[in-house]
Formats: C-alpha cells, structure tokens, sequence
C-alpha cells in the first residue's frame, strides 16, 4: 500500500511532528505542500543543501517516503510564466537532492474561452521546459487536475501534446475532476488513465457548492475510484489532500487523518 497524505492537512505541525504522526497511524509515505509556513522548495531549511542528508535519515528512521513536492507553478498566465518555470526548476533540483520522485505543477485557468489553444499551448510550453530540465534525474513532472483542467476538452491536448516527455503524468485529484463530471467519472478516468502517475484523494458534498467531507461520507464515489485504479494495476500514492492550510474552518488532522487511512486499507486490502 502507497498511502500518503499533503502537509496541507496539518499546517502548524513540524517535520517531526509530520513524521512521528505519519508513522503512528500506519502511513507510508508524506507529500509535502508546505513546511514551517513555507511553501517554496528551495525555501524550506529541512531541503537546504546542508541539511538534506540529516532530513534523509529524519525520513528513513520514521520509514516514511517523501511521496511527491506539490509546488504552486503554473503556466497560463503569460505574466507569470517565466517565475513558474522558475520554481519548478528550482523545484527539481531540491527533488534531485532529497530522492522525491516527483512536482506536481498547475494548468490552470482558461479565462477565455476564445484563447483556449494560446493557453493550452503555453501551458504545453511550461511544462515541456521543467521535463526537459528534470530528464535524466528520475523525476517526474505532474499536472494536477485543477481549475480549467479539469474537463477533457480543457486537458487533452496539453496531455497529448506532451506525449514525447517521458517525465511529464497527471495528479488525478478526484475533487476536481467531480465539479465537472460527478457520478460520470469513468469517462474522464478512461482518457487521463494511462497518465495518471499520482493522485488526490478527499470527498465533497455537491449540494450547495462542493464542501470538502472526510473521505466516505461525502457525494464523490471514493470507493468505486479506489477500486478502479487498484483493478487497473495503478502503483502510485494514494495521497490525503486535507486542505486544512487554506480552510482553517475544516477539523484538525488528529481528527481526519485516522479515519482516512482505515477506509484506504479497507479498500485496497
């Protein structure tokens, strides 16, 4: 079992309350999305050259993986699209450092619709740029599904433009792939399935605006999905996406984090 879940779950714990938690309640692995208020990598001390081999033995000890770095680069904005390659180089090379198997990167919004393949092909161009820097180091590049990129018509041609970069998948958050395709997720599934290297669990509640809910007491079909990728021979994590960091309201991870990796060991027994 690949369980993980994001430190956007616990945002006021620190790297040794992360591990010495994860490792209490049977997780396998941490996807880090913010440390000691931090949200860049090459930011973070814990990554800083001359602490990563102390933080490698942090991790090993716990027995915990580092299962991926999500960054915040995005590529559709032409303003800010030198600053995302920027950080998801940079993101790299604290990746290469600490032996983190991959970014996860951002579409993201396609304001205009009458600019679709302008934004498409910048946000191509993006990505493209950080695969062709991280080739050869064992690291891979992952678009999440989110914001605009989550429809087929939205992703499919960043994806099959990207087919020549062995590096570049697809973080499958299944929270935002349900605002577009709820109980009908098997035909967006079908299409992004032979990309999917990481994904985004949670659960939501669709009345009244999609509430995030500990996952199996909301509307989105954890189970099934579950199922499905292990069914389908999917090998990646299985990653808690407990956005606690930007919904302060949302309960604590003592209180979520327990019953999330019991309904995943249920599921993927």
């Amino acid at each position: 079992m690949k369980i993980a879940f994001t430190t956007l779950a616990c945002p006021d714990w620190n790297l040794d309350t992360i591990l010495s938690e994860a490792r209490r309640l049977g997780y396998q692995g941490v996807e880090i999305r913010g440390l000691d208020g931090e949200m860049r990598a090459e930011r973070m001390p814990a990554f800083f050259a001359e602490n990563a081999e102390a933080t490698k033995k942090l991790f090993a000890d716990s027995g915990i993986a580092i299962a991926g770095f999500g960054t915040s680069a995005s590529f559709h904005d032409a303003a800010k699209f030198d600053d995302g390659v920027a950080e998801g180089k940079m993101a790299v090379d604290v990746c290469e450092r600490m032996g983190i198997p991959g970014i996860r990167v951002f579409g993201d919004s396609i304001a205009d619709a009458g600019e679709r393949e302008q934004v498409q092909g910048r946000i191509q161009n993006g990505i493209r740029a950080i695969c062709e820097y991280a080739r050869g180091k064992n690291i891979g590049v992952w678009l999440e599904i989110h914001g605009d990129m989550n429809t087929l018509e939205n992703i499919m041609p960043v994806i099959y433009g990207l087919a020549d970069c062995p590096e570049f998948g697809i973080v499958w958050d299944i929270g935002n792939s349900d605002m577009s395709y709820g109980d009908h997720w098997r035909e967006f599934y079908a299409a992004i399935k032979p990309y999917i290297k990481h994904t985004h669990m949670k659960d939501q509640t669709r009345a009244g605006g999609f509430v995030g809910c500990p996952p199996g007491e909301g509307d989105i079909p954890v189970a099934d999905i579950v199922k499905t990728l292990k069914r389908d021979g999917y090998d990646g994590w299985y990653s808690f996406e407990w956005e606690k960091k930007w919904h302060p309201e949302l309960a604590g991870p003592e209180e979520v984090l327990p019953g999330y990796i019991a309904l995943m060991k249920q599921l993927l027994a």
